[in-house]
């Protein structure tokens, strides 16, 4: 997606002109990872308020996607997820100046302009997500192309509509579009039955069932995407060993996952005979200052990526589509934790 909540089409602009700002300097190497130990908390930059991605509970906990695998880094630093701190990142003024957020998820598409241009590096992809449709499910669309001559509600806050008209072009179906300047707008309009389907990025979609659908299992999320965004955390260039923690922590999430390791078997699967698991667990941590069992770690605290995906997106039945493993046809691979 280009963007979520407040970070959309300004982020893109204030990028390619402001990117400076967010650098401290050449930095050396670990100088991040050690202010992180050294306060004793991994300072996490989320999205205010996102449905099955980051919320603040009334007892004040986050839980999300992206919460989880802030919590991943955390425990693999610390060897404890609850060491972390979450800020919102609301404006881009505030994602800009603020200096002590050491990682950002919050829905940030990879692109080379974002990370070419500037002070900013991502981490692995945590989500391929891409504009998809939502539909009611007593309709049975099965796909886009049965879309054609029907309300499609879609807003202008993002490129969705160009998106739109562009598919519909191209195979030539007929395109009724109740555009609204907003998303919010447009979502209000599709839960109130004033659609037959909304696009957005599939993500969004999810956001929208969990937070504004009465019955979420009424709708279906088509799993067709007509467009690629990869999701990945964002970091600040120079921080090499802490870049090598986060990029680890993922791997190890998604290489967990491949091999059957959860959080309710990991303390059974430490034990298992099987070469690939127990190199898992006897891998070396990415960098001497992380938690010496920081596999183990990681699953023990906050599972594996199936986990983190079902736990947080399965409420709005969200496919998993090419976040699947690459063994289940998926595009979900990592480098052996070995």
């Amino acid at each position: 997606m280009p963007t979520k909540l407040a970070l959309t089409k300004a982020l893109a602009a204030a990028l390619g002109a402001s990117l400076f700002l967010l650098a401290a300097g050449p930095g050396t190497a670990g100088e991040r990872l050690d202010a992180i130990k050294q306060k004793g908390v991994l300072t996490c930059g989320v999205g205010a308020n996102v449905p099955g991605f980051s919320q603040q509970g009334a007892n004040g906990a986050w839980r999300g996607f992206d919460v989880d695998i802030c919590k991943a880094v955390a425990a693999a630093i610390f060897g404890d997820a609850t060491k972390i701190a979450f800020k919102p990142i609301d404006t881009v003024e505030n994602f800009l100046k603020t200096r002590d957020i050491d990682l950002v998820l919050r829905g940030l598409t990879w692109t080379s302009g974002r990370e070419v241009a500037g002070a900013l590096r991502f981490g692995p992809v945590v989500l391929y997500d891409g504009q998809g449709f939502l539909v009611p499910r007593k309709l049975g669309i099965a796909n886009p192309d049965m879309l054609s001559g029907r309300n499609i509600c879609v807003s202008t806050d993002a490129g969705f509509l160009s998106g739109l008209r562009s598919y519909f072009r191209q195979r030539n179906l007929t395109l009724k579009a109740v555009v609204k300047t907003r998303r919010a707008e447009a979502e209000d309009a599709f839960i109130a039955g004033a659609c037959e389907a909304m696009t957005a990025d599939a993500s969004e979609l999810a956001e929208a069932l969990i937070g504004k659908a009465p019955h979420p299992d009424d709708f279906v999320i088509l799993p067709q995407q007509i467009s690629k965004e990869p999701l990945a955390p964002l970091l600040r260039k120079g921080d090499d060993q802490f870049f090598d923690v986060v990029r680890w922590a993922i791997f190890a999430l998604v290489d967990a996952e491949e091999l059957g390791i959860q959080s309710a078997n990991v303390d059974r699967m430490r034990m298992s005979e099987n070469p690939e698991v127990k190199a898992f667990f006897a891998a070396a941590p990415p960098n001497a200052a992380v938690a010496r069992d920081w596999t183990y770690d990681i699953v023990k605290n906050v599972g594996n990526y199936g986990e983190i995906f079902e736990r947080n997106l399965g409420p709005a039945h969200l496919p998993r589509g090419l976040n699947k493993s690459w063994k289940s046809g998926g595009l979900m691979y990592a480098p052996p934790v070995r």
